[in-house]
Protein backbone atom coordinates (compact mmCIF):
# COMPACT_ATOMS: atom_id res chain seq x y z
CA UNK A 1 0.00 0.00 0.00
CA UNK A 2 3.08 2.14 0.73
CA UNK A 3 4.26 1.74 -2.73
CA UNK A 4 0.93 2.69 -4.03
CA UNK A 5 0.52 5.30 -2.34
CA UNK A 6 4.27 6.90 -3.18
CA UNK A 7 3.42 5.72 -6.93
CA UNK A 8 0.31 7.80 -6.77
CA UNK A 9 1.80 10.91 -5.38
CA UNK A 10 4.64 10.65 -7.95
CA UNK A 11 2.70 10.24 -10.90
CA UNK A 12 0.44 13.35 -9.61
CA UNK A 13 3.25 15.69 -9.27
CA UNK A 14 3.28 15.34 -13.14
CA UNK A 15 -0.48 14.95 -13.28
CA UNK A 16 -1.02 16.26 -16.72
CA UNK A 17 2.10 14.16 -18.51
CA UNK A 18 0.73 11.15 -16.56
CA UNK A 19 -3.07 11.78 -17.48
CA UNK A 20 -1.79 12.74 -20.97
CA UNK A 21 0.10 8.67 -21.39
CA UNK A 22 -3.08 6.95 -19.64
CA UNK A 23 -5.56 8.69 -22.17
CA UNK A 24 -2.99 7.69 -25.60
CA UNK A 25 -2.43 3.90 -23.71
CA UNK A 26 -6.22 3.71 -22.87
CA UNK A 27 -7.08 4.86 -27.04
CA UNK A 28 -4.71 2.01 -27.77
CA UNK A 29 -6.54 -0.76 -25.19
CA UNK A 30 -9.74 0.66 -26.88
CA UNK A 31 -9.34 0.28 -29.97
CA UNK A 32 -8.21 -3.16 -29.23
CA UNK A 33 -11.05 -4.03 -27.43
CA UNK A 34 -13.95 -2.45 -29.83
CA UNK A 35 -12.36 -4.38 -32.95
CA UNK A 36 -12.73 -7.60 -31.10
CA UNK A 37 -15.82 -7.24 -29.59
CA UNK A 38 -17.56 -5.72 -33.07
CA UNK A 39 -16.15 -8.56 -35.04
CA UNK A 40 -16.86 -11.47 -32.29
CA UNK A 41 -19.92 -9.95 -31.44
CA UNK A 42 -21.05 -9.32 -34.98
CA UNK A 43 -20.24 -13.01 -35.97
CA UNK A 44 -22.43 -14.11 -33.20
CA UNK A 45 -24.98 -11.58 -34.17
CA UNK A 46 -25.31 -13.14 -38.07
CA UNK A 47 -25.29 -16.73 -36.67
CA UNK A 48 -28.50 -16.35 -34.89
CA UNK A 49 -29.59 -13.41 -37.67
CA UNK A 50 -29.27 -16.03 -40.19
CA UNK A 51 -30.38 -19.50 -38.49
CA UNK A 52 -32.80 -20.88 -40.30
CA UNK A 53 -32.18 -19.03 -43.48
CA UNK A 54 -30.40 -21.30 -45.74
CA UNK A 55 -31.92 -19.78 -48.75
CA UNK A 56 -33.32 -16.57 -49.99
CA UNK A 57 -35.16 -15.85 -53.42
CA UNK A 58 -35.08 -12.23 -54.01
CA UNK A 59 -35.05 -10.36 -56.89
CA UNK A 60 -31.97 -9.77 -59.27
CA UNK A 61 -28.83 -6.91 -58.30
CA UNK A 62 -26.82 -7.29 -55.36
CA UNK A 63 -26.57 -9.83 -52.95
CA UNK A 64 -25.01 -8.13 -50.48
CA UNK A 65 -27.74 -5.79 -50.22
CA UNK A 66 -30.46 -8.27 -50.54
CA UNK A 67 -29.35 -9.89 -47.42
CA UNK A 68 -29.31 -6.08 -45.65
CA UNK A 69 -32.35 -5.17 -46.75
CA UNK A 70 -34.59 -8.78 -46.24
CA UNK A 71 -32.67 -10.23 -43.45
CA UNK A 72 -31.24 -7.14 -41.33
CA UNK A 73 -34.09 -4.71 -42.83
CA UNK A 74 -31.43 -1.92 -42.74
CA UNK A 75 -31.50 -1.07 -46.89
CA UNK A 76 -33.72 -0.92 -50.24
CA UNK A 77 -34.74 -4.07 -51.71
CA UNK A 78 -33.34 -4.88 -54.97
CA UNK A 79 -37.02 -4.89 -56.26
CA UNK A 80 -40.43 -7.57 -56.61
CA UNK A 81 -40.59 -11.11 -57.93
CA UNK A 82 -43.86 -12.58 -59.24
CA UNK A 83 -45.69 -15.18 -56.17
CA UNK A 84 -46.27 -17.77 -59.14
CA UNK A 85 -42.31 -17.68 -59.69
CA UNK A 86 -41.27 -17.96 -56.60
CA UNK A 87 -43.87 -20.70 -55.61
CA UNK A 88 -43.07 -23.00 -58.39
CA UNK A 89 -39.40 -22.93 -56.73
CA UNK A 90 -40.73 -23.17 -53.30
CA UNK A 91 -42.60 -26.63 -53.60
CA UNK A 92 -39.31 -28.17 -53.68
CA UNK A 93 -39.17 -30.75 -50.73
CA UNK A 94 -36.17 -30.19 -49.44
CA UNK A 95 -37.24 -26.54 -49.05
CA UNK A 96 -38.78 -26.15 -45.57
CA UNK A 97 -39.88 -23.36 -42.81
CA UNK A 98 -41.03 -20.62 -46.02
CA UNK A 99 -41.35 -17.50 -44.79
CA UNK A 100 -42.47 -14.61 -47.17
CA UNK A 101 -41.89 -11.06 -47.23
CA UNK A 102 -43.05 -8.12 -49.16
CA UNK A 103 -42.06 -4.83 -48.48
CA UNK A 104 -43.30 -1.31 -49.83
CA UNK A 105 -44.49 1.44 -46.43
CA UNK A 106 -43.06 2.74 -43.64
CA UNK A 107 -44.56 4.38 -40.64
CA UNK A 108 -42.42 7.65 -39.10
CA UNK A 109 -39.05 5.79 -40.87
CA UNK A 110 -40.12 2.34 -39.40
CA UNK A 111 -40.16 0.01 -42.16
CA UNK A 112 -43.86 -1.72 -42.28
CA UNK A 113 -43.22 -5.47 -43.48
CA UNK A 114 -45.16 -7.64 -44.64
CA UNK A 115 -44.74 -11.33 -43.69
CA UNK A 116 -46.56 -14.79 -42.78
CA UNK A 117 -47.33 -16.09 -39.39
CA UNK A 118 -43.88 -18.06 -39.70
CA UNK A 119 -42.05 -15.00 -40.11
CA UNK A 120 -43.27 -13.78 -36.78
CA UNK A 121 -43.29 -17.37 -34.89
CA UNK A 122 -39.06 -16.96 -36.69
CA UNK A 123 -38.65 -13.98 -34.14
CA UNK A 124 -36.31 -15.84 -31.24
CA UNK A 125 -38.23 -15.64 -27.69
CA UNK A 126 -40.36 -12.65 -28.13
CA UNK A 127 -42.86 -11.15 -25.62
CA UNK A 128 -45.89 -9.94 -26.96
CA UNK A 129 -48.38 -8.32 -25.86
CA UNK A 130 -51.71 -8.15 -27.05
CA UNK A 131 -52.12 -10.65 -30.33
CA UNK A 132 -50.53 -11.91 -33.78
CA UNK A 133 -52.16 -10.24 -36.84
CA UNK A 134 -55.27 -12.23 -38.00
CA UNK A 135 -56.22 -10.41 -41.10
CA UNK A 136 -55.36 -7.96 -43.80
CA UNK A 137 -54.35 -4.37 -41.57
CA UNK A 138 -53.65 -5.46 -38.62
CA UNK A 139 -49.87 -5.01 -37.43
CA UNK A 140 -48.04 -5.42 -34.26
CA UNK A 141 -45.51 -3.02 -33.67
CA UNK A 142 -42.01 -3.72 -32.76
CA UNK A 143 -41.36 -2.03 -28.95
CA UNK A 144 -38.66 0.54 -29.86
CA UNK A 145 -41.23 1.79 -33.12
CA UNK A 146 -44.15 1.98 -30.01
CA UNK A 147 -41.71 3.26 -27.43
CA UNK A 148 -40.35 6.11 -29.88
CA UNK A 149 -43.82 7.09 -31.28
CA UNK A 150 -46.04 6.35 -28.24
CA UNK A 151 -47.59 3.80 -30.13
CA UNK A 152 -50.39 1.39 -28.27
CA UNK A 153 -52.76 -1.23 -28.79
CA UNK A 154 -55.76 -0.38 -30.17
CA UNK A 155 -54.34 2.90 -32.27
CA UNK A 156 -54.64 3.66 -35.98
CA UNK A 157 -52.56 5.00 -38.00
CA UNK A 158 -51.64 5.17 -42.05
CA UNK A 159 -48.07 4.49 -44.06
CA UNK A 160 -46.22 6.27 -45.99
CA UNK A 161 -45.15 5.27 -49.39
CA UNK A 162 -41.52 4.11 -49.39
CA UNK A 163 -38.81 3.82 -46.66
CA UNK A 164 -38.78 7.80 -46.03
CA UNK A 165 -41.73 10.03 -45.11
CA UNK A 166 -41.76 11.98 -48.04
CA UNK A 167 -42.89 9.84 -50.71
CA UNK A 168 -46.70 10.35 -49.92
CA UNK A 169 -49.14 8.88 -47.55
CA UNK A 170 -51.52 6.29 -48.15
CA UNK A 171 -54.15 8.14 -45.90
CA UNK A 172 -57.15 6.30 -46.87
CA UNK A 173 -55.80 2.39 -45.79
CA UNK A 174 -55.10 2.65 -42.08
CA UNK A 175 -53.50 -0.18 -39.84
CA UNK A 176 -54.73 -1.32 -36.39
CA UNK A 177 -52.32 -2.14 -34.31
CA UNK A 178 -53.19 -5.53 -32.04
CA UNK A 179 -49.50 -6.32 -30.17
CA UNK A 180 -46.78 -4.95 -29.64
CA UNK A 181 -43.35 -7.46 -29.69
CA UNK A 182 -40.20 -7.13 -27.96
CA UNK A 183 -37.21 -9.22 -28.93
CA UNK A 184 -33.17 -9.67 -27.98
CA UNK A 185 -32.45 -9.35 -31.45
CA UNK A 186 -33.26 -5.43 -31.61
CA UNK A 187 -33.74 -4.98 -35.23
CA UNK A 188 -37.16 -7.20 -34.55
CA UNK A 189 -38.01 -4.04 -32.10
CA UNK A 190 -37.61 -1.45 -35.21
CA UNK A 191 -39.93 -3.11 -37.50
CA UNK A 192 -44.06 -2.78 -37.93
CA UNK A 193 -45.26 -6.21 -38.82
CA UNK A 194 -48.40 -7.06 -40.82
CA UNK A 195 -49.61 -9.64 -42.79
CA UNK A 196 -49.05 -9.70 -47.06
CA UNK A 197 -52.55 -9.07 -47.72
CA UNK A 198 -52.21 -5.37 -46.08
CA UNK A 199 -49.17 -4.90 -48.41
CA UNK A 200 -51.12 -6.09 -51.25
CA UNK A 201 -54.47 -4.20 -50.28
CA UNK A 202 -52.43 -0.72 -49.65
CA UNK A 203 -50.80 -1.44 -53.33
CA UNK A 204 -53.95 -2.62 -55.39
CA UNK A 205 -52.97 -0.80 -58.51
CA UNK A 206 -49.68 -3.23 -58.66
CA UNK A 207 -49.63 -7.01 -59.03
CA UNK A 208 -49.48 -9.20 -56.15
CA UNK A 209 -45.30 -9.88 -55.54
CA UNK A 210 -42.85 -10.88 -53.12
CA UNK A 211 -40.04 -8.95 -51.98
CA UNK A 212 -38.21 -12.11 -51.04
CA UNK A 213 -38.35 -15.54 -49.51
CA UNK A 214 -36.35 -17.11 -46.78
CA UNK A 215 -36.54 -20.82 -46.08
CA UNK A 216 -34.71 -23.18 -44.71
CA UNK A 217 -32.65 -26.30 -46.32
CA UNK A 218 -31.55 -29.65 -44.64
CA UNK A 219 -30.07 -31.47 -47.19
CA UNK A 220 -26.61 -30.32 -47.65
CA UNK A 221 -26.41 -31.36 -51.57
CA UNK A 222 -29.88 -29.50 -51.74
CA UNK A 223 -28.16 -26.44 -50.13
CA UNK A 224 -25.23 -26.47 -52.46
CA UNK A 225 -26.54 -26.48 -55.81
CA UNK A 226 -30.31 -25.54 -55.69
CA UNK A 227 -29.44 -21.94 -55.64
CA UNK A 228 -27.57 -22.55 -58.89
CA UNK A 229 -30.39 -24.05 -60.45
CA UNK A 230 -32.42 -21.57 -59.88
CA UNK A 231 -29.86 -18.68 -61.14
CA UNK A 232 -29.91 -20.42 -64.51
CA UNK A 233 -33.48 -21.24 -65.04
CA UNK A 234 -35.59 -18.43 -63.50
CA UNK A 235 -35.08 -14.66 -63.60
CA UNK A 236 -34.85 -15.12 -59.72
CA UNK A 237 -31.64 -14.44 -57.38
CA UNK A 238 -30.95 -16.96 -55.51
CA UNK A 239 -28.66 -16.00 -52.57
CA UNK A 240 -27.16 -18.15 -49.61
CA UNK A 241 -26.98 -16.13 -47.15
CA UNK A 242 -24.35 -17.63 -44.94
CA UNK A 243 -22.07 -17.12 -47.88
CA UNK A 244 -22.74 -13.77 -48.51
CA UNK A 245 -22.51 -13.25 -44.57
CA UNK A 246 -18.95 -14.74 -44.61
CA UNK A 247 -18.28 -12.17 -47.31
CA UNK A 248 -19.30 -9.05 -45.54
CA UNK A 249 -17.83 -10.42 -42.05
CA UNK A 250 -14.69 -10.67 -44.31
CA UNK A 251 -14.69 -6.95 -45.43
CA UNK A 252 -15.32 -6.09 -41.95
CA UNK A 253 -12.28 -8.08 -41.13
CA UNK A 254 -10.25 -5.67 -43.12
CA UNK A 255 -11.25 -2.82 -41.64
CA UNK A 256 -10.71 -4.00 -38.28
CA UNK A 257 -6.96 -4.62 -39.26
CA UNK A 258 -6.63 -1.16 -40.07
CA UNK A 259 -8.50 -0.12 -36.77
CA UNK A 260 -5.97 -2.90 -34.51
CA UNK A 261 -2.54 -1.19 -36.63
CA UNK A 262 -3.27 2.29 -35.24
CA UNK A 263 -4.20 0.92 -31.83
CA UNK A 264 -0.95 -0.97 -31.72
CA UNK A 265 0.64 2.12 -32.61
CA UNK A 266 -0.80 4.31 -29.75
CA UNK A 267 -0.08 1.44 -27.58
CA UNK A 268 3.75 1.46 -28.67
CA UNK A 269 3.89 5.36 -28.03
CA UNK A 270 2.18 4.99 -24.60
CA UNK A 271 4.74 2.16 -23.76
CA UNK A 272 7.47 4.26 -25.34
CA UNK A 273 6.09 7.46 -23.06
CA UNK A 274 5.41 5.47 -19.74
CA UNK A 275 9.58 4.07 -19.84
CA UNK A 276 10.81 8.22 -20.37
CA UNK A 277 8.04 9.29 -18.08
CA UNK A 278 9.60 6.91 -15.16
CA UNK A 279 13.34 7.60 -16.28
CA UNK A 280 12.90 11.12 -15.64
CA UNK A 281 11.42 10.75 -12.32
CA UNK A 282 14.26 8.80 -11.30
CA UNK A 283 16.54 11.42 -12.06
CA UNK A 284 14.85 13.87 -10.50
CA UNK A 285 14.90 11.95 -7.24
CA UNK A 286 17.85 10.13 -7.00
CA UNK A 287 18.47 11.44 -3.69
CA UNK A 288 15.26 9.98 -2.03
CA UNK A 289 16.72 6.46 -3.78
CA UNK A 290 19.83 6.56 -2.53
CA UNK A 291 18.94 7.76 0.87
CA UNK A 292 16.41 5.25 0.85
CA UNK A 293 19.28 2.09 -0.06
CA UNK A 294 21.12 4.08 2.23
CA UNK A 295 18.52 3.12 5.57
CA UNK A 296 18.83 -0.84 4.88
CA UNK A 297 15.97 -0.62 2.03
CA UNK A 298 15.85 -3.51 -0.21
CA UNK A 299 16.08 -3.45 -3.86
CA UNK A 300 12.76 -5.27 -4.35
CA UNK A 301 11.40 -2.90 -2.08
CA UNK A 302 12.61 0.03 -4.62
CA UNK A 303 11.20 -1.98 -7.63
CA UNK A 304 8.28 -2.04 -6.06
CA UNK A 305 8.12 1.75 -5.70
CA UNK A 306 9.31 2.15 -9.25
CA UNK A 307 7.01 -0.25 -10.74
CA UNK A 308 4.19 0.88 -8.84
CA UNK A 309 4.05 3.48 -10.89
CA UNK A 310 3.46 2.41 -13.85
CA UNK A 311 0.71 -0.46 -12.44
CA UNK A 312 -1.03 3.24 -11.16
CA UNK A 313 -0.64 4.46 -15.05
CA UNK A 314 -2.01 0.34 -16.09
CA UNK A 315 -4.80 1.03 -13.50
CA UNK A 316 -5.88 4.67 -15.07
CA UNK A 317 -5.37 3.34 -19.00
CA UNK A 318 -7.80 0.19 -17.81
CA UNK A 319 -10.70 2.45 -16.04
CA UNK A 320 -10.23 4.92 -19.27
CA UNK A 321 -10.61 1.77 -21.69
CA UNK A 322 -13.80 0.54 -20.00
CA UNK A 323 -15.16 3.97 -19.92
CA UNK A 324 -14.95 4.41 -23.28
CA UNK A 325 -16.48 0.93 -24.20
CA UNK A 326 -19.08 1.76 -22.08
CA UNK A 327 -19.68 4.71 -23.55
CA UNK A 328 -19.31 3.36 -27.29
CA UNK A 329 -22.46 0.34 -26.17
CA UNK A 330 -24.44 3.20 -25.06
CA UNK A 331 -24.57 4.95 -28.26
CA UNK A 332 -24.01 2.00 -30.89
CA UNK A 333 -27.19 3.20 -31.72
CA UNK A 334 -25.82 6.24 -33.06
CA UNK A 335 -23.49 4.32 -35.56
CA UNK A 336 -24.15 1.23 -36.02
CA UNK A 337 -27.43 0.28 -38.02
CA UNK A 338 -30.12 -1.08 -36.12
CA UNK A 339 -29.82 -4.61 -37.37
CA UNK A 340 -26.67 -5.06 -36.58
CA UNK A 341 -26.64 -3.56 -32.73
CA UNK A 342 -24.32 -5.49 -30.61
CA UNK A 343 -25.94 -7.58 -27.57
CA UNK A 344 -25.14 -6.27 -23.60
CA UNK A 345 -24.11 -10.05 -23.49
CA UNK A 346 -21.76 -10.20 -26.50
CA UNK A 347 -20.38 -6.79 -25.69
CA UNK A 348 -19.63 -7.18 -22.05
CA UNK A 349 -18.17 -10.92 -22.81
CA UNK A 350 -14.96 -10.36 -20.51
CA UNK A 351 -13.11 -13.38 -22.08
CA UNK A 352 -12.33 -10.79 -24.90
CA UNK A 353 -10.40 -8.70 -22.61
CA UNK A 354 -7.87 -11.51 -21.32
CA UNK A 355 -5.38 -10.61 -23.96
CA UNK A 356 -5.14 -6.93 -23.24
CA UNK A 357 -5.57 -7.38 -19.75
CA UNK A 358 -2.38 -9.60 -20.26
CA UNK A 359 -0.52 -7.08 -22.72
CA UNK A 360 -1.13 -4.17 -19.87
CA UNK A 361 -0.23 -5.70 -17.13
CA UNK A 362 3.82 -6.82 -19.93
CA UNK A 363 4.18 -3.31 -20.48
CA UNK A 364 3.85 -2.17 -17.10
CA UNK A 365 6.26 -4.59 -16.12
CA UNK A 366 8.34 -4.23 -18.99
CA UNK A 367 8.77 -0.39 -19.31
CA UNK A 368 9.90 -0.40 -15.56
CA UNK A 369 12.78 -3.05 -15.95
CA UNK A 370 14.64 -0.19 -17.70
CA UNK A 371 14.84 2.56 -15.58
CA UNK A 372 15.29 -0.17 -12.56
CA UNK A 373 18.11 -1.38 -13.98
CA UNK A 374 19.77 1.70 -14.65
CA UNK A 375 18.88 2.94 -11.19
CA UNK A 376 21.03 -0.19 -9.67
CA UNK A 377 24.07 0.62 -11.70
CA UNK A 378 24.20 4.74 -10.42
CA UNK A 379 26.75 4.75 -7.20
CA UNK A 380 23.69 5.61 -4.54
CA UNK A 381 26.63 7.08 -2.73
CA UNK A 382 27.81 9.25 -4.77
CA UNK A 383 24.21 10.56 -5.74
CA UNK A 384 23.80 11.49 -1.81
CA UNK A 385 27.42 13.36 -2.33
CA UNK A 386 26.32 14.89 -5.65
CA UNK A 387 23.12 15.91 -3.99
Amino acid sequence: MKALRFAFKALWSRKVSSLFIGLIWAMGLLGLATTQRLERGMEAQLVRTLEGSDIMLCAKGSPTQAILANIFHVDQATGNIPTDEAEKWLSHPDILHVRRLAYGDSYRGSRILGCDSATWLHIPAFELEGRWPEMAMEVVVGSHVAEKHGVEIGDEFHGSHGTVEDMGDHAEHHYHVVGIVQSPELHWNELVLTPLESVWAVHEEEARNYTAVLARIDQAMTRLMLPGQIQRNSPLMAVSPAMEANRMVGWMNQGGQVIEAMAWLLTAIAFLSMALLLHSHLRERLPEYALLRAMGGTWGQIAALVLGQNFVLALLAVSLTYLGLAMAFWSQGAWLPPGLLLLASDWWNLQFDLFWWALTLFLALFAGIGPWVWLQKIPLHRALVDH
